[in-house]
């Protein structure tokens, strides 16, 4: 399958946790947009087999196996990622871990911080280290330089009891997006953020989707029709990002829940 204008053709994009859910499902999107696509995961199984799906495409990809919310490792894939391709002109950051539900006053300390490194800290990094990269990059005047798109949370906009450290770590990336999106702009670099509401991933394990929409009915969807998201809702807003139709947003989080949350 290929999508027929392909507009994202000529761009190069780093996806991270990209080995299966909404990352693979957002970097099969790009690649049938015409982009060539590095796959980031820490699990070296599920980043090749992406890669392997993206090569019926025909753009160049590979894999970059690492631990995002590790300053040394993320270093070591800027040196491999510009070792293979020139220019980063769409980094997505989704690579991050669910909630432990466990009350705040009894978490366990080390809970907490890993959510924090994982969701957030990660975040950091790449927009640390890459982003000071793309700045520089060439761009045709007036046009923008580059995209940066982060994976938020429903829960990054309203908490839940149970969940205070996977809301609190989604939360950052919302004000971590508005105060990247300050900060490039004037490079030219968009930084905008996608909040998912249930969307059905692995990250569930056996859970099928019927059960993910009983276990959530507190807050029902809009769309009844369609209780919980699919990956590739996702990957469409996140394409919708990378193209040329935002421009001229930046520094927004985008609801993507269904109508199960307004905020």
């Amino acid at each position: 399958m290929t999508c027929e204008d392909e507009r994202l053709r000529g761009k190069h994009a780093l996806i991270t946790g990209a080995g299966s859910g909404i990352g693979k499902a957002i970097a099969l999107r790009f690649a049938r947009e015409g982009a060539e696509v590095v796959v980031n995961d820490i699990k070296k199984e599920a980043a090749e087999s992406t890669v392997d799906e993206l090569k019926e495409f025909g753009h160049e990809c590979f894999a970059i196996v690492a631990d995002v919310s590790d300053s040394d490792q993320v270093q070591r894939m800027v040196k491999e990622y510009y070792s293979k391709f020139p220019s980063l002109e769409i980094l997505v950051n989704n690579a991050g871990i669910g909630g432990s539900m466990n009350r705040v006053v009894s978490m366990p300390d080390e809970i907490w911080d890993r959510a924090m490194k994982i969701n957030l800290r990660s975040v950091f990094l790449m927009c640390k280290y890459f982003g000071k990269l793309m700045i520089k990059q060439d761009a045709p005047e007036g046009q923008v330089r580059g995209k940066i798109i982060n994976m938020s949370s429903a829960r990054g906009k309203k908490g839940r009891a149970n969940f205070a450290e996977y809301a609190a770590s989604k939360a950052g990336i919302v004000s971590l997006t508005q105060s990247l999106a300050l900060e490039m702009g004037k490079h030219r670099i968009t930084v905008n953020c996608i909040c998912p509401g249930v969307i059905h991933t692995p990250m569930y394990g056996p859970v099928t989707a019927e059960a993910l929409a009983s276990a959530n009915q507190i807050e029902p969807p809009c769309l009844d029709y369609k209780p919980v998201g699919d990956p590739e809702d996702i990957a469409n807003v996140a394409f919708f990002l990378a193209s040329s139709d935002s421009d001229y947003m930046t520094g927004q989080s985008l609801m993507v829940t269904g109508g199960r949350l307004f905020v």
